[in-house]
């Protein structure tokens, strides 16, 4: 079963104490009256600093907010969420290029994929502003740890703080650990009792869905949209139209969808919608996620294409190989390729449909 959320707001406080934690470099000056020195070593203040976030999904967005409380500049940067959807949230949105020289401290609130492994490494510690200081609470492996050190040794990275590592547990004599300038912590991000509370009510509740054949969110192995429809393409299709929707009208509450399957079709629009709002969900977890932001669906069958319409827009596509293609903005027929994969950004389109609107 999976719990998504229940450690959300744990992970997101550890995250602020390990900032707070670096700004007066705690630990040492705990260690040193442990050792009868009195170090009053001045440190900084997080007000007027600026906090960039790589990853703006739930966690990322409760570390803004607690920041912002400290009077905190916050930029962040995802490939997800829209500059307008983090503005609302009182977050600019950058490029990363863009973020690395101005940030006086770096959060990283990414899973490790491909795309992310060694994300925070040389060539990015080099382009970053002198004195920079990092936290990572998202997984190991997204920094490089090599790296990582050689910019501690150096001075670039004034501090890090890290609470998961490429290997786990790392070795206790390794070089970064017992470096003076890095906070390390066990992977404790969800270790609160709320949380695990949180976690075990969820488990429950699925349970008892289950039994009841109420519902199989949460589970692990419940039918994927991929697997069900066995069409890839009408997935990302379904998917496309919904983000393209968001954009078009970010404050819909009911989205009407014209399909031929009822199984995955509404659940693929409304994710595509929920994760252009910059909210984390997955084929497992759509349908309570989109529920907790008042996002409904109303379902009509029709023909292979699939048709989305919320307020004065609607949009119609057809699957089309990698590439879905767009083939109606409100009733005027079109052929805009859509991305494939998410290889391109759904926005770079926006210009063309909003000629039809």
């Amino acid at each position: 079963m999976n719990t998504p959320g229940g450690n959300t707001n744990s992970a997101a406080e550890h995250t602020c104490a390990l900032i707070l934690a670096m700004c007066r470099n705690l630990p040492n000056r705990h260690n040193d009256l442990m050792k009868g020195k009195w170090s009053r070593i001045n440190g900084i203040e997080l007000e007027g600093k600026t906090i960039g976030i790589v990853g703006l999904g739930r966690i990322g967005m409760i570390v803004a907010h607690r920041m912002q409380a400290f009077g905190m500049k916050t930029v962040g940067y995802d490939p997800f969420v829209s500059a307008n959807v983090a503005a609302e949230r009182g977050v600019e949105f950058m490029q990363l290029e863009d973020m690395w020289p101005i940030c006086d401290f770096l959060t990283i609130h990414v899973p490790l994929l491909t795309s992310t492994k060694h994300m925070i490494n040389r060539k990015v510690l080099e382009n970053c502003k002198q004195g920079v200081r990092i936290v990572n609470c998202a997984r190991g492996g997204i920094i490089d740890e090599e790296a990582l050190l050689e910019s501690l040794n150096n001075g670039k990275v004034a501090c890090a703080a890290l609470d998961v590592f490429e290997k786990e547990p790392p070795a206790s004599d390794s070089a970064l650990i017992q470096h003076p300038n890095l906070i390390a912590t066990p992977h404790l991000g969800a270790s609160t009792a709320e949380a695990q509370i949180r976690v075990a009510r969820e488990i429950a509740e699925q349970f008892l869905a289950l039994r009841d054949s109420k519902s199989s969110f949460g589970c692990l192995n419940a039918p994927l949209l991929r697997d069900v429809c066995g069409d890839p393409s009408k997935a990302r299709l379904a998917q496309n139209l919904g983000k393209l929707l968001f954009i078009l009208n970010p404050k819909a509450e009911t989205i009407s969808i014209h399909a031929d399957n009822k199984t995955f079709v509404p659940y693929a629009v409304m994710l595509g919608y929920i994760n252009a709002k910059g909210i984390s969900a997955n084929f497992v977890n759509i349908k309570k996620v989109a529920a907790d932001h008042s996002l409904s669906y109303e379902y009509s069958k029709s023909s292979a294409d699939i048709t989305v319409e919320s307020g004065d827009v609607s949009l119609s596509g057809k699957a089309n190989g990698n590439s879905g293609l767009l083939t109606a903005v409100n009733n005027t027929s079109v052929e805009i390729a859509l991305p494939g994969d998410g290889v391109e950004s759904i926005e770079k389109i926006v210009e063309q449909v909003y000629s039809y609107l």
